[in-house]
């Protein structure tokens, strides 16, 4: 128990810590919806078990990297029009880990309830998005990696793709009557430079429950394209990603 309370302690610490400037109760950030962090002290949710008590994904520099690496192997392969049905973009931004995105996301998966937050913006990012993944398993917790955890979950949110197309693309639609597409276009976003992801897993019903949010810098908007169709990188102002041919450079600027 004295683990699971020195975990929720530290996440709402390094909040006070590294961002101690920023009131996340103020209606600029999120108008009349309430932010998830704001005045967030409750600890674990009501919904969570209390023995064995949940546990909070410890996302090292090797996670980080991998959950980076991940979404910027796939949308550099959009870019370049090499995922299939899809036209290449001409303008895509590298992703990078947002540790403040990360940290909010923590305050999601503490509520061992798959819903998304009615808030989670920053002072950087106004319209953040989300995407959620739960996985269940049985037998022990230690036969399935945090790792191996994470790629299922950005595959399964990828792997949307088979039911989008590039009329999706051009204009995301006010209404969308088929399987789910909206974890992929948030991913496939041109301008989201940044993730931040927490995890969390618990036992319950004789299952390991897991429970993965990642916050992006941007979401979908109804209307808007997803990404503008062109020659990879073509329209990247500062050049192309040295490791990613079909990304633009990590200080590539974007309104968001």
């Amino acid at each position: 128990m004295l683990r699971v309370l020195l975990a929720l302690f530290s996440v709402s610490a390094a909040l006070s810590a590294v961002y101690g400037q920023v009131d996340y109760c103020d209606e600029d950030l999120c108008g009349t919806s309430t932010h998830i962090a704001c005045d967030n002290d409750v600890g674990w949710g009501a919904s969570c078990p209390t023995s064995p008590a949940p546990s909070l994904m410890v996302f090292d520099l090797a996670k980080r990297q991998h959950v980076v690496r991940m979404h910027n192997v796939r949308r550099n392969n959009l870019a370049l029009g090499k995922l299939a049905n899809y036209q290449p973009a001409k303008r895509m931004a590298t992703i990078r880990w947002s540790p403040e995105m990360a940290k909010i996301a923590a305050f999601n998966v503490q509520q061992c309830v798959m819903q998304h937050d009615e808030c989670r913006n920053t002072q950087k990012f106004s319209s953040s998005g989300q995407n959620l993944a739960f996985i269940g398993y049985t037998g022990a917790q230690s036969t399935r990696s945090d790792q191996d955890l994470l790629t299922q979950a950005i595959n399964m949110w990828w792997n949307e793709n088979k039911n989008a197309n590039m009329a999706v693309i051009n204009k995301y639609p006010n209404s969308w009557v088929g399987p789910a597409i909206g974890h992929f276009t948030v991913m496939a976003r041109e301008s989201n430079i940044a993730v931040g992801c927490a995890g969390t897993t618990y036992f319950e019903r004789g299952m390991n429950n897991v429970l993965i949010a990642c916050n992006y810098a941007t979401t979908n908007f109804i209307g808007r394209p997803v990404y503008v169709r062109g020659t990879a990188a073509s329209g990247c102002k500062t050049g192309k990603n040295v490791n990613y041919a079909g990304l633009c450079k990590v200080n590539e600027a974007y309104t968001l």
